[in-house]
């Protein structure tokens, strides 16, 4: 078996001397009334002692179990010794006939069989665990009989003091003043026993009740030695009750307050003048829950609220005193104040929760790449957060100090949004960018900056406004506002928690920006900067399913450059590529924002006119093979003019597939450019 000694051991071992000692003078005097029982009352505390000590200083956890087991049974006979001492102390012999003190000693022993017994059934210990900080202190989780002997003991403990306290009022002075150093030398040790059992204060965890004894049997055996009486310094009911933290209420049979300490008091908000002697009900009237419990009239945990300012949760222990015969004599109650300790897991639950709830939206919010789509999954998550009338995400493109809304909510409905400068109006969203913090308006009384002006209820305005900066890798991206028609609509909870929303929400509508980004540079010709080929076939197949479907016209010119490969034979593919460029960017200038312009290869062309008839296309095909012609192309090797051979074609029911339209229109080009050859050669 390994030891790991200390302070607090060499204190336990002390003390367990000194209760020997004081043993051995209490029985040279055993013909004495008392002198026995005090006797044996200090050989139990001894061996409660020294097996407290052997059991802080034993390494491990068996060790340290198999000596907790041993102390039981100086701890549990110190109690009924206790109440044996002071009934023969003062001459009460007539109730210590052998039944009765079998009985005394009858639960005692159940208590001592059971903590031998406890890996079988978890009624004294349920559990261990030691301090932190590598402490060789073992800390005691209890079960159900641990309390019901802790409950016991103090009820002999009360029991003994009552008796001691009935001799001390019936007795002249000098013997009032020997009675009282025997309460004051031996009642204050079983402090420690609280303090124990409860688990309270700087030494929870430490049984300090035996060390506590040390001093205790010092002072006696000065007494007896030199003194040869008790005198001692009463300990005052202040040392033992009145400063605890927990409140202490007693009741007598009749539900009369028959003692209650300072915490109580403090707790329930009333003097000790206005409590003492008063029906329990009548002074509780202010806290019906606790007169609730009271009125169960049985041993209760539990918790209750007490509606003070501030509310206090208190933690409930009504204990039931009994007498000799087993009838209750009245209750112990303990009041033991658990307001920070339940605010601070409330608290700790309620940040638990909220992490759950963002991860869910983040996950959400983070599932989607597609802009749009990212921003109402934004929506209808913080919708659960909070109660929202208007809702918008503004996009900022710093690099042109432009916000976009794509679109936003009112009305339960999505509304079209806009695009502006946010060096000319900066208003609410740009105040948001500019601090790079959350604005609450509260009450606003002045129209909030709207996205666009919807149709509104009647009646209604915004009253609450609310724009949450949205930042990815240190730069706005945007913000976000929710909006209500009430005003203080929401709590700083609720403004905590879409904040860390938003923290994902950028990173999100980032990701579907650089997404966009991408999907347009697949489609776009790097050369160009118009459509690819990917591109045509995307966006052409769209408008040719739609133009089908709808039955609305839809017209396709296909055009390349005449001579355009001894045009880079005799000039350089450079200068090709500049001859390239220069046509895309003429043709732009000639179609509509509403037509597809795509390189279908090398320098063939294709426009999509969408909403075109063939007449129509004509006209656009003579425009652009006119104003292509009429331009120059500057080149390393002058003004170069280009012209362009087209085929126009439009979509009838003989063409299944865009694919059709294309080569329809391509097989015209053909024939314009084998017509010019003809002219030519002709």
């Amino acid at each position: 078996m390994n030891w790991e000694y200390s302070l607090f051991a060499g204190l336990l071992h002390l003390a367990a001397l000194v209760s020997i000692l004081v043993a051995i003078l209490a029985l040279r005097h055993r013909h004495t009334f008392g002198a026995l029982s005090l006797g044996l009352l200090f050989l139990a505390i001894s061996e409660w002692a020294l097996a407290v000590g052997l059991e802080t200083s034993a390494v491990g956890l068996e060790s340290k179990v198999f000596f907790s087991k041993i102390e039981y049974i100086g701890s549990l006979a110190s109690p009924v010794l206790f109440l044996i001492f002071s009934l023969e102390y003062t001459q009460q012999r007539t109730w210590l006939n052998r039944p009765v003190t079998f009985l005394f000693f009858a639960f005692p022993l159940l208590i001592l069989l059971a903590a031998l017994t406890n890996e079988q059934h978890g009624l004294i210990w349920t559990g261990f665990s030691f301090l932190p900080e590598g402490s060789n202190i073992l800390v005691y989780e209890h079960g159900p009989a641990f309390f019901a002997m802790l409950i016991y003991d103090y009820a002999m403990l009360l029991a003994a003091v009552g008796v001691l306290l009935q001799s001390w009022k019936r007795s002249r002075r000098p013997f009032r003043l020997q009675t009282g150093i025997l309460l004051a030398s031996l009642l204050f040790p079983f402090l420690g026993g609280l303090i124990y059992g409860l688990n309270i204060g700087p030494f929870a965890g430490y049984e300090i009740t035996p060390v506590l004894f040390l001093i205790s049997g010092i002072l006696i055996a000065i007494a007896i030695l030199k003194l040869r009486l008790f005198n001692l310094v009463p300990i005052a009911r202040e040392t033992l009750v009145e400063n605890l933290s927990d409140g202490i209420l007693v009741l007598d049979p009749d539900e009369r307050i028959v003692d209650m300490n300072k915490a109580a008091r403090r707790l329930i908000g009333v003097t000790e003048l206005e409590a003492l002697g008063r029906p329990a009900e009548v002074v509780l009237k202010a806290h019906p829950e606790l007169i609730r419990r009271l009125r169960l009239n049985q041993a209760v945990r539990s918790e209750v609220r007490l509606e003070t300012l501030p509310p206090r949760i208190l933690e409930l222990n009504i204990s039931l005193l009994r007498g000799w015969n087993r009838k209750v004599g009245g209750r112990l109650v303990t009041l033991r104040d658990v307001t920070e300790r339940r605010q601070t897991e409330q608290a700790l639950s309620q940040k638990n929760e909220e992490t759950s709830i963002v991860n869910q939206i983040s996950l959400a919010i983070s599932g989607g790449l597609e802009m749009n789509q990212v921003i109402k999954t934004l929506h209808e998550q913080c919708a659960h957060v909070a109660a929202i009338d208007v809702f918008y995400v503004a996009l900022y493109d710093e690099s042109r100090a432009l916000i976009n809304v794509p679109f936003y909510f009112e009305n339960a409905a999505y509304h079209p949004g806009i695009m502006r400068d946010i060096q000319d109006h900066p208003g609410t969203i740009g105040n948001v960018i500019q601090t790079r913090k959350t604005i609450y308006l509260r009450d606003n009384v002045n129209p909030v900056t709207r996205p666009a002006g919807s149709e509104r209820k009647p009646g209604t305005r915004v009253k609450s406004y609310v724009g949450i900066p949205l930042i990815a890798r240190n730069r706005v991206v945007g913000v976000m506002s929710i909006q209500s028609y009430t005003p203080n609509a929401y709590s700083e909870d609720q403004l905590r928690l879409l904040e860390r929303i938003a923290v994902y929400a950028a990173i999100a509508l980032e990701n579907a920006r650089l997404y966009a980004e991408v999907q347009r540079m697949a489609i776009v010709d790097e050369l160009t900067g118009i459509y690819n080929y990917r591109g045509l076939q995307e966006l052409g197949n769209r408008e040719f399913e739609r133009a089908r479907r709808f039955e609305r016209p839809l017209s396709l010119i296909f055009f390349d450059i005449d001579d355009f490969r001894e045009f880079n034979n005799r000039y350089s593919h450079s200068t090709g590529n500049i001859v390239l460029k220069k046509v895309a960017a003429i043709s732009k200038t000639v179609l509509r924002s509403v037509d597809i312009l795509t390189r279908y290869g090398g320098d063939e062309f294709v426009a999509i006119l969408p909403e075109t008839d063939l007449d129509s296309a004509d006209l656009v095909a003579r425009r652009l093979t006119e104003v292509i012609s009429q331009n120059t192309v500057a080149t390393p090797h002058g003004d170069l003019g280009v012209t362009i051979s087209l085929g126009v074609a439009t979509v009838t029911d003989r063409l299944t597939d865009f694919n059709d339209l294309i080569e329809a229109a391509n097989l015209g080009e053909q024939k314009a450019k084998k017509a010019k050859q003809d002219r030519a050669e002709g």
